[in-house]
Parts: structure tokens; C-alpha cells; sequence
């Protein structure tokens, strides 16, 4: 009978050309992650679809909007009394500028005297709205708690444009957009404004209204390198262990 002799321990039952390839791939996965990520890298994103900022008088009296430097922008609610000889109270969500005195470093496009932003829908630049104000604050929505009248009428996951300086570019201008909704609780407790998220390109180029970064090109290949890379150890191990089986 033919004697079937086991491989010794010692000796290798690794195939030149897997562990080649493994390699490869390990290597591949390495160099992509080692790539520059520059695709839509001039997009900074802020996304708050999982847990929504809620700005209003029933609600969160402020909140500030993540820009770099030291130029801010918030949304904030103000609150008076009608009049002396009227009931009810007004309140009012600003949106805009943070301080600054007569300095201007943030800017909204309002209706004018009236100093109401327009909220627009998806994929519109700051250049394409026509508005014929522009002010450093607007206002985005009030209500008198005496009648419910109020002013504008409610929306749903709309876009408001915007400009700053960035103070750490010299102050230059970039552009931006904030997506929002308002509605008015039958309360008499609004406007109540929802904050879904932001954007602005840090690179002085006007950003779509609903434009997010995507991945880049050198991150889809690190993953899918990753992947193969994953798949090839196991791909190894499995035929080192069928190898070592008589």
C-alpha cells in the first residue's frame, strides 16, 4: 500500500502565487488609504437629519450655526409685547449675524424693508435668487399669541442661502445653505423652526442649496481594496488549513 506521508510542520504549504496576491492587495488597500481625499473635499457638512434642532418659544430659544473662525451665525428667538394698548405677544425666530456692531460679515437675501428671508427649494445657488435686500439678520418667522396671526405661511424642508466671511481665510466671502422647515402650533406657541442640517464650501465657490459632499474617488479604493483584502486573507488562511489536511 502507498504510504501517504502528512506535511512536517516545519515545512511551508503556502502557494507563491496567494501569497503574491494577498500582498498586493494588503499593499493596494495601504496606498489608497494613503491618497489624498479631495473629492467634494471643499463642502464642509453638518447633518442633523437623526436628531433635528428645534428653535422656537416652546422649544430651544437659539442655536449657533458650526462656522470656522470667529464670525458666528444663529437662529434666536425674540419675544415683546404687542403694543401698551393691545393684548397678545409677539415672537419672533431671527435668523442671521452674531454681534459684530455696524461690521457686516454674514448676509442673508430678505424681501426688503420688510426683512423676511425667502426660503428656497434644491439645487439653487445664492446667485440665482433675486432678492432685493440684503442684510447681515432676517427674520424667518412670527406670530402674535392674541389672534395666531402669523407670517409666512409653513414649509416644509427648504433651503435658506447664505454668505460669511471666513475669518480664517482672510475674510473671504464663502457660501452656504441651511435646511429648515417652520410651522405654527395651534398653540399660538410659534414659529417653530427645525434644523435638519447645513453646508458651506470653504473654497469661495457658491454651493447648491442640497448639495452634500459625496465620496471621493481614493475612498470608495481604500474600501473596496480593504474588502478584497479581507476576502484574500481568508481566501489564504482557508487554503493553508485544506494544505495541511491528509
Amino acid at each position: 500500500m502507498e504510504k501517504i506521508e502528512k506535511p512536517s510542520n516545519n515545512s511551508s504549504t503556502e502557494h507563491p502565487a496567494d501569497t503574491s496576491k494577498l500582498m498586493s492587495l494588503l499593499a493596494l488597500a495601504a496606498g489608497a488609504l494613503a491618497m489624498p481625499q479631495t473629492s467634494n473635499a471643499d463642502i464642509i457638512f453638518t447633518d442633523l437629519s437623526s436628531n433635528p434642532v428645534n428653535v422656537g418659544p416652546l422649544a430651544d430659544p437659539s442655536y449657533l450655526l458650526n462656522l470656522p473662525g470667529t464670525h458666528q451665525f444663529s437662529f434666536r428667538v425674540r419675544t415683546r409685547i404687542a403694543s401698551t394698548t393691545a393684548a397678545g405677544t409677539i415672537h419672533t425666530v431671527i435668523a442671521g449675524q452674531v454681534g459684530g456692531g455696524l461690521n457686516v460679515y454674514v448676509n442673508l437675501k430678505t424681501t426688503g424693508a420688510t426683512g423676511f428671508v425667502l426660503p428656497v427649494g434644491k439645487s439653487i445657488l445664492w446667485g440665482q435668487i433675486n432678492q432685493p435686500g440684503l442684510y447681515k439678520t432676517g427674520f424667518v418667522g412670527v406670530s402674535n399669541s392674541y389672534n395666531g396671526a402669523h407670517f409666512p405661511n409653513a414649509y416644509d424642508h427648504q433651503y435658506l442661502a447664505f454668505r460669511f466671511q471666513n475669518s480664517t481665510q482672510g475674510n473671504a466671502w464663502n457660501y452656504g445653505w441651511i435646511e429648515l422647515s417652520e410651522h405654527f402650533p395651534a398653540s399660538g406657541g410659534g414659529p417653530q423652526v427645525t434644523i435638519f442640517g447645513s453646508a458651506y464650501d470653504n473654497s469661495g465657490a457658491q454651493v447648491a442649496t442640497g448639495v452634500v459632499p459625496e465620496p471621493s474617488t481614493a475612498s470608495l479604493m481604500a474600501f473596496g481594496a480593504l474588502t478584497l483584502g479581507a476576502a484574500g486573507v481568508r481566501s489564504w488562511r482557508r487554503k493553508r488549513a485544506e494544505a495541511k489536511v491528509v
